[in-house]
């Protein structure tokens, strides 16, 4: 049988488990060992390089330039090697996923797949863009989350981004992706399914009430403030796991957070990675993940902000059972990571 041209979703009947095969993706560039600094006449992100990219779709830029050149601070386009297939192609005959079977359940893949270039200069690391430069990344991300949502085509939106090899980083350059999709993901579901579980229950939010409990029992949380909470979760899915939980004082969607509570976010994020870059004795590989409410009904759990730090390695067990085993207790991480910001 020939790999599918087009993205599909396959479920594994023994499991219920979800895999996206996307054999397109495959033809990234592959950047096993990334030099903290690439060379710009070798990186397609760099300013002067637009055309390495499909047109942009937002751009922050100086006044006076056009899309599509240099004299920009950031830009959005979309994923050249998308992992969906996007709602405006066509899928020929041959593209369509085969019907699904009892034993083999498929479903095309469709949606939006963007990139964000988040400086025009060739630097790697989050940590190396300043505050006012991470706070343009988080406007970006609302920006696209609004535009996206309010199309009415998806029920699915994730924000995410990798930086470093261990972390799945195609590309050194500072980069974060968006993907809109029309199905949920299991994932997705489970989150709405507990939340209106817990809401029916107790006629009140699961998130803002597990809030509540960390900040009782105190052991977990790094820092608070009017709009968030960070903390490490309770059950960390990995070693130095960290938690940016909005408040009441935010929307529940992202794309109704403000420019001060992005602003606020932008300090705590900045703030978390250079402690967690001293207690990991330099650079390492995270992913920055944001799960959002499903766009097609009324939320019933908020946005929020996680960092995964790539310290690690899936092995057997992991695969075998799907459960993390995580060789940092989160009450550790959280004292450590909440005196080394104490003391800057």
């Amino acid at each position: 049988m020939n790999s599918p041209a087009a993205p599909e979703y396959r479920t594994d009947v023994l499991t219920g488990l979800v895999s996206l095969i996307a054999p397109a993706r495959s033809a990234r560039p592959s950047a096993r060992h990334p030099e903290p600094h690439i060379s710009r006449t070798d990186d397609p992100f760099a300013e002067g390089a637009e055309a390495e990219t499909p047109n942009e779709s937002f751009a922050v830029r100086k006044p006076g330039t056009a899309p599509n050149t240099p004299g920009w601070n950031l830009r959005v386009v979309p994923n050249r090697y998308p992992a969906v297939v996007p709602i405006t192609a066509s899928v020929s005959d041959v593209d369509k996923p085969p019907a699904a079977s009892e034993f083999f359940p498929t479903a095309a893949a469709r949606g939006a797949h963007e990139v964000v270039i988040e400086c025009p200069d060739s630097r790697s690391r989050l940590a190396d863009l300043s505050l006012v430069e991470i706070t343009q990344v988080l406007l970006a991300w609302r920006q696209r989350v609004q535009h996206l949502s309010e199309s009415g085509e998806y029920q699915s939106l994730a924000v995410f981004r990798n930086e470093g090899f261990s972390a799945g980083a195609s590309l050194a350059h500072c980069h974060s992706q968006i993907m809109a999709t029309q199905t949920l993901t299991p994932l997705d579901q489970q989150r709405h399914q507990f939340a209106v579980g817990y809401q029916q229950r107790t006629g009140r939010e699961l998130l803002m009430d597990l809030a509540e409990a960390e900040l009782s029992a105190g052991e977990r949380v790094i820092m608070k403030t009017a709009d968030f909470i960070v903390m490490c979760p309770f059950a960390s899915r990995a070693p130095w796991q960290v938690r940016f939980i909005p408040l009441l004082s935010a929307p529940a969607f992202f794309s109704e957070a403000s420019d001060h509570c992005l602003s606020e976010l932008a300090r705590l994020l900045k703030q978390t990675i250079n402690a967690l870059e001293v207690a990991l004795e330099g650079e390492f590989s995270f992913n920055l993940i944001l799960p959002h409410p499903r766009l097609d009904q009324p939320p019933q759990y908020r946005w929020m902000l996680e960092l995964l730090p790539r310290i690690g390695r899936h092995a057997g067990w992991e695969y075998l059972s799907n459960v993390e085993i995580v060789t940092v207790a989160p009450e550790y991480a959280a004292e450590t990571l909440r005196e080394l910001i104490k003391a800057t």
